[in-house]
């Protein structure tokens, strides 16, 4: 450290590497510069020394985030002179508190929760520090025996703090002070809580880096509200997510991180909403697993459809099933009581809308008796009384409707597409539900996630986005789409380079030929013929058509090439969306990714655009 000055003011430079920590007495502001950290010292005047041998972790503010930094030892301030400060150790705050992903390769991570508040608020760990942590505390309840505890202490300071809970010691960083009874953050975990007892952080624990990682769930809105008003709810989610290990996928690169989390390869908002909406504990869940074998092939008739991912279906032998338990039901009345009531219990219950007796799961215990259910033979909910223990085969037996969720592994499942999709699958359902469907299991469990045939065709491709040219913008629900496959950008891209062809004498209707359009290539389709002249169809964009006087052979791998448009409706009110913006955006060059989510042949499939992966209605939408 090199003395520029010395009056009351002291100024010291250091490399960005090598960051000190400064005594109690001395405050420090600090600004970082691409190559040094500045850091202001203002010390007590002292004309000729300033001694001392006692170091003691001290904060330094810098905006956002904070500097600890050790000095062992200064000896005379003297401006004229290099002083050799020895660092113990060197770390930032933003160090302490955790690595920065932005420099990081890989943004996947297998890991643990350390502490969960909410979906919006919780600590993870990587499971790569485990023994890191290990030997952080083990090394730490070496100072039960150590009289090494603080004189003094101010919020910020990083310490060594006991638990009171299970009477262990750990990192931790102090909050706040109230008398003798400290409020500090275990930064290896995430956790705050009171602490009566505090010591000095060995320095070479402090040089680690902080192992618990503040994140937030992506999209969790709907779950993050039923956990805040459901305690019974938030209990099961907190124990399950306090005993597994995740894999966390990071969607940004700063504190707090945006992740999305999957644990057996499901997303961890699929278990959250079998909890509320199915009663499916994490206990039920893996007894669930064993009823099915993946791989296994079932011929099934569909039952009704919700969503993508809430469909049910009747297997060969639902009836054999469904007629065993409904004769158990109606004719055994030697039940034993249910004694307890919890979210997720299965149990023997009449509905209150029939008075019929039924398998359900508890979802909500009310007063007087009563819950909501999920009736697990019939995929709805229920209010029910009178509730018995579920035995034998009863309890054993799996439901007679089988819940799926279809398996679309190549789409990307946004919030936005995903409404999409599960209105076109709706609607595509509806189309084929008397016809015999197969299904074949690809995940166990509840949903069971299945691939979807219906006359040997993947039901997961009849949906996928198609990608698209929208031409004849003529009204937000009138324009008309050319499917821009593979076979069509060949096509478009052999005729571009094409010089001349061999022109026809007498073209026939219903035959594919090519036209000379402003010194470009087309294949047309032959509309009408005058004297002189004809119109065509130009059958790859957009079925518009022009008037040429003359058409031309095509090779016959060109003009065999399929093609589609189709009439369709963007379902828009034309009051709250611009037109203008809709045309500009439609060049008869721009590609469009297009669900249809309601076929009709008459006044015009209605359809959803995505541009680049965004909604085209949040680009048309007027301010």
């Amino acid at each position: 450290l090199r003395y520029v000055n010395c009056q009351k003011h002291v100024f010291a430079e250091c490399d960005r590497n090598d960051l000190y920590s400064f005594y109690r007495n001395v405050q420090c502001v600090l600004r970082i510069s691409p190559k040094s950290v500045i850091i202001r010292v203002i010390l007590q005047y002292y004309p000729r020394h300033f001694t001392s041998t006692r170091a003691i972790h001290y904060p330094i503010s810098i905006g956002v985030s904070e500097l600890i930094v050790l000095i062992n030892d200064v000896k005379a301030i003297n401006p004229n002179k290099t002083f050799n400060f020895h660092s113990t150790f060197s770390s930032s705050y933003n160090h302490i508190i955790g690595d920065k992903l932005n420099n990081m390769e890989v943004k996947f991570w297998d890991a643990y929760i350390s502490y969960f508040y909410s979906f919006k608020n919780f600590y993870i760990q990587n499971k790569n520090d485990q023994q890191v942590i290990q030997e952080i505390t083990t090394s730490l309840q070496l100072l039960e025996n150590e009289d090494s505890m603080l004189i003094s202490a101010s919020p910020g300071d990083l310490v060594a703090a006991k638990y009171e809970n299970d009477g262990l010691w750990y990192r931790a960083k102090i909050l706040n002070i109230e008398e003798n009874n400290f409020t500090v953050k275990f930064i290896d975990y995430g956790n705050s809580e009171l602490s009566s007892n505090i010591k000095i952080l060995p320095s070479k624990i402090a040089c680690y880096h902080a192992m618990a990682y503040h994140c937030m769930l992506d999209d969790v809105d709907h779950e993050e509200y039923i956990i805040s008003i459901e305690n019974d709810i938030y209990d099961i989610i907190f124990n399950f997510l306090g005993s597994i290990e995740v894999i966390v996928t990071f969607l940004n690169n700063e504190e707090t991180y945006l992740v999305n989390m999957k644990w057996d390869n499901r997303c961890i908002k699929t278990f959250v909403n079998n909890i509320i909406s199915f009663g499916i504990t994490p206990k039920t869940y893996e007894t669930l697993k064993e009823i099915d074998q993946s791989g296994a092939k079932m011929i099934v008739n569909l039952i009704y459809t919700q969503s993508i991912n809430e469909f049910y279906v009747e297997t060969e032998n639902s009836k054999e099933i469904q007629n065993k338990i409904e004769h158990i039901l109606e004719n055994e009345i030697n039940w034993e009581p249910l004694t307890e009531y919890k979210i997720g219990k299965m149990a023997i219950a009449k509905s209150l809308t029939d008075n019929r007796w039924y398998r359900v799961r508890i979802l909500m215990v009310h007063d007087g008796g009563e819950c909501t259910c999920y009736l697990i033979d019939y995929g709805v909910q229920d209010k029910c009384s009178e509730f018995f223990e579920a035995v034998g085969y009863l309890k054993l037996a799996s439901p007679f409707i089988k819940l799926c969720s279809l398996h679309i592994p190549t789409i990307k499942k946004k919030k936005k597409l995903f409404e999409s999709l599960s209105k076109s699958f709706i609607d595509e359902m509806e189309q084929y539900k008397h016809k015999k469907m197969t299904i074949i299991i690809v995940e166990t469990g509840e949903p069971c996630v299945v691939e979807l045939y219906i006359d040997d065709f993947n039901v997961a491709k009849l949906i996928e986005p198609i990608p698209v040219i929208v031409f004849n913008v003529i009204h937000m629900n009138v324009l008309t789409v050319q499917v821009n496959s593979p076979g069509r950008r060949t096509v478009m891209n052999e005729l571009s380079t094409i010089k001349t062809l061999n022109p026809v004498e007498k073209p026939k209707y219903c035959n594919i030929y090519g036209a000379l359009v402003n010194n470009q290539w087309y294949r047309a389709e032959l509309k009408n013929k005058f004297k002189g002249s004809m119109d065509v169809i130009l059958v790859d964009m957009g079925s518009s058509i022009v008037n040429v006087k003359k058409l031309f052979q095509l090779p016959k791998h060109i003009q065999s090439v399929k093609y589609l448009t189709l009439r369709c409706s963007l379902g828009l009110d034309e009051r709250y969306f611009c037109l203008y913006k809709l045309k500009l955006l439609c060049n008869s060059e721009t590609e469009f990714m297009m669900i249809v989510f309601k076929n009709n042949n008459v006044d015009g499939h209605l359809i959803h655009l995505f541009f680049n992966d965004e909604d085209v209605t949040t680009i048309i939408k007027k301010h």
